[in-house]
């Protein structure tokens, strides 16, 4: 178990059935945990409901049925939250690159794409359309993940470079992922195509959003040096915000606890 505010003196070295009625659990949502029982552990159950309705939409269907099951259910979904009587908003974030604050962020690489090899959703295609795009106008750019080149952290395909094209799997409001974030915590100005609100979140000229193939494109034509650093001021001032995003564990405790009557 994960304690980011502080584990109390009585549950040290404890385990889950060690936790009371007056204790909080919070789980990423499970489909078994719809319906299974809860009676061996006695504290208050709340779930997190982060993926994209794309890839969760039973979660978001049987929730209607047993969301008073659970103390809190948080998500990012405008409709999960105008649906659920026990909802909670809760943006995803977090990150991928761990070691952020210990990075070497020179820059010395003009611009990145890490993709898989998935093609599943409308990001994964959108992703390997860009490629092809880098690949036919043979510009400067690294294509790095599985499918392409290969790395062995993923700060590697972030922090050398002045712009990183970031691409989500989905466009939905009020979600994003590390995908962003870590391109932010790399001193990376993302090329980003994903949430349409973004601006909500991380305001300023630190991200470059696009909502088209064809915007993509022109951002990747349009970089330079000179706007890098035009751009660089903004984008560390959203960085603090970056930070406190990629900590999900704690921003669920905080949201959890906020909560409280």
């Amino acid at each position: 178990m994960a304690w980011p505010l502080g584990c109390p003196e009585r549950l040290q070295g404890g385990r889950v059935c060690d936790l009371g009625p007056q204790d909080h659990l919070v789980l990423y949502i499970k489909r078994a945990m719809h319906w299974q029982s809860h009676r061996h552990c006695k504290a208050q159950i709340s779930v997190m409901v982060m993926e994209p309705r794309i890839m969760s939409r039973q979660h978001h269907w049987l929730l209607r049925l047993s969301h008073s099951r659970f103390f809190r259910v948080f998500t990012y979904d405008p409709a999960l939250l105008k649906a659920l009587p026990n909802a909670e908003f809760l943006a995803f974030g977090t990150t991928w690159v761990p070691e952020w604050r210990d990075l070497d962020l020179t820059k010395h690489k003009d611009l990145s794409l890490i993709a898989s090899a998935k093609r599943d959703h409308p990001g994964h295609q959108l992703r390997h359309e860009i490629v092809g795009h880098l690949q036919d106008a043979v510009c400067d750019a690294d294509i790095l993940g599985r499918g392409y080149r290969s790395f062995d952290a993923k700060a590697e395909g972030l922090a050398p470079y002045h712009y990183s094209v970031v691409i989500e799997n989905v466009r939905e409001e009020n979600y994003f992922s590390e995908k962003l974030i870590d391109a932010l915590l790399c001193e990376t100005v993302p090329i980003y195509w994903g949430c349409p609100n973004i601006a909500d979140f991380l305001p300023g000229e630190g991200i470059i959003s696009c909502n088209t193939h064809s915007e993509i494109k022109a951002a990747v034509s349009s970089i330079s040096e000179a706007d890098y650093l035009r751009r660089l001021a903004g984008l560390r001032e959203i960085k603090h915000e970056a930070s406190l995003l990629a900590d999900l564990p704690m921003r669920a405790a905080k949201a959890l606890r906020a909560s409280l009557p």
